[in-house]
This record gives structure tokens, sequence and C-alpha cells, in this order.
């Protein structure tokens, strides 16, 4: 019995010590040790890219996006646009994911709520950078949006486009998903992202 006991005792002190050098290996994993790599897709003005050739390009991924499938979008406003116009813009958009001000990376937004507007959202997310500026000398958020990402039909997506408080609209394939994709800014004021 006592044999049997010890046998059970190292052959569990084995178990333990193997899963202790299991956890230590796969800390170094790239895996789990670093962040996951943006899969290729972007939405945005690339650093070096005027102004005319991005909404050229924006243009041809829209005309291009297959018909009924639903994908994310960048929707930049041809002006910065407070929470009310925004959400006016957007009238008939399914789904809103982010908002983006400036050249800050995009925010991500819920839904409306219950007696709750799409402009409600967007205030609430401005009025919580504000707060969370506050303090910082006289800096404060901006209070208007220079785009938003949004997830719908292409169809829908082309209605906003007409729209001329829309400067650009750039669509992703169908199979891109939320969170594995980057937004740039898009400077509609025709200065260059890398400042040449």
């Amino acid at each position: 019995m006592d044999s049997f006991d010890r046998g059970r005792r190292a052959l569990a002190l084995l178990a333990i010590v193997a899963l202790i050098a299991l956890v230590v290996a796969l800390s170094f994993s790239d895996r789990t040790a670093k962040p996951m790599a943006i899969n290729g897709d972007m939405l945005g003005q690339e650093t070096s890219e005027s102004i005319d050739a991005y909404a050229a390009r924006a243009g041809t991924s829209l005309a291009e996006a297959p018909a009924g499938e639903k994908a994310y979008a960048l929707v930049s406003f041809a002006r910065p646009l407070n929470a009310e116009a925004a959400a006016a813009v957007l009238d008939g958009i399914g789904r809103v994911n982010a908002m983006v001000m400036l050249s800050a990376p995009a925010m991500a937004l819920p839904e409306p709520i219950a007696g709750e507007s799409r402009a409600d959202v967007f205030q609430r997310q401005i009025t919580l950078v504000d707060a969370q500026l506050a303090g910082i000398g006289n800096v404060r958020a901006p209070q208007e949006l220079n785009g938003v990402v949004v997830w719908d039909t292409p169809e829908a997506v082309k209605k906003i486009a007409e729209n001329p408080e829309v400067f650009s609209v750039e669509i992703l394939p169908p199979d891109a998903a939320w969170g594995a994709f980057g937004v740039r800014p898009v400077n509609v004021d025709g200065t260059p992202l890398d400042g040449a």
C-alpha cells in the first residue's frame, strides 16, 4: 500500500511539473505573449496617399462590393459633424460600430438602447473623451466626429455616400471580422499624413 501511495504522489508531482513547464513554454509563444497582428485589412488613407487617390480607391471598393453582403465600411465626413448631424447622415444604417475623432483611434460604440438615439450615443462618447482629458491643461475633446465605421450592405452604404456631408465611403470585403482590421484617419483637408 505504501509503494502504491508513493507512486501516486510521484505521478502527481510529475504532472504538476509538466503543467508548470507547459505554462512557461506557452508564455513565450507569439500567440499568447504578443498582440495578434492585423490580418492585413485596413480602412482609411495610407500615410503617403493623396486625398484624391484615397477617394478614388474608396469609391472603387464600394463599386466592387458584392451586393447584399453586409460588410464594414469607413464613412468619412466632408467636414466634422456634431452628434445630431452625424446621426442624421447615418439614418437608415443598421449598425454603427465606431466613431472617429480627428486622428485618434476609432472608438467602439454600443447601439442605442430603448429611448435613446444614435446622436445620444455619439454625444455620450464625446462627453466621456472630454472627461478623460480633464486636467490635461486646457485640452478639450473635439465636439464633432470626422467619420464612423458602419456595418451594413453595400446598397445601404451607397445611399449614405450620396449625401453631400459624406466625403468618401470605403468598404471591406464581407469576410473582414470586427477587431481584425485597422482604421486610419482620413485627412479630408488634403494635408498629407506623413507631414510631407
